[in-house]
């Protein structure tokens, strides 16, 4: 798998994680955006204008963006080299993730090797349990399963992490027996060929 966690952070704190997903998509890749945890959040339109600000000046200029999931097919993940999954409201992500069966697909796709990109509910939604947003998101969509897709390594993705945080973590981990990766908004996760690092902007 190759797959960038990021904490949340704005263009210039992801820059360094950009830089290698835009690496290993490649000159000439296609990346696949999903804004769809801004829904009713930001404009897509404002949403292209951002992922392409960030990804273009790096080399990707072949950018589709799937403003809903449903109506789409598995198949055409094979047309992609890479998918980016932006930030928004993490329940709203993995409800539409499911009934898409998108959560089954974006698994396989991950395993084949492609790049996968999670920033902030992106990232969070990867993770094993999505429980650790319940202090910031709200569950308007009233899900009840918070399994989250459990690509990072069996850990639960904790992200705009800040020193603040500690003992809700501590809690979480008490509660539910997971371990947590705790990101701020300037560091990321890297999972690549079985192995985990992590990633600082010390800039």
């Amino acid at each position: 798998m190759r797959i960038v966690l990021g904490g949340g952070g704005g263009a210039d704190d992801e820059r360094p994680l950009n830089e290698l997903y835009a690496a290993w998509v490649g000159p000439g890749g296609k990346v696949l955006y999903w804004p769809v945890a801004l829904r009713g959040i930001r404009t897509f339109e404002s949403c292209f204008a951002w992922i392409s600000s960030s990804l273009e000046p790096l080399g990707i200029t072949n950018i589709g963006m799937w403003t809903e999931l449903a109506g789409h097919r598995e198949g055409e993940l094979d047309l992609f080299d890479g998918v980016y999954i932006g930030g928004g409201n993490t329940y709203s992500l993995l409800a539409e993730l499911r009934e898409s069966g998108f959560d089954r697909y974006l698994q396989s796709f991950a395993r084949r090797g492609k790049a996968v990109y999670g920033g902030s509910a992106g990232a969070a939604v990867l993770g094993r349990d999505i429980r650790t947003v319940e202090h910031m998101d709200h569950n308007h969509v009233g899900l009840t399963d918070m399994t989250g897709l459990d690509l990072a390594d069996g850990h639960a993705v904790w992200v705009h992490y800040t020193a603040a945080d500690d003992s809700l973590i501590q809690s979480f981990v008490e509660r539910h027996r997971l371990p947590v990766l705790a990101l701020s908004e300037r560091a990321g996760l890297v999972i690549e060929d079985g192995g985990v690092r992590s990633a600082v902007n010390d800039n």
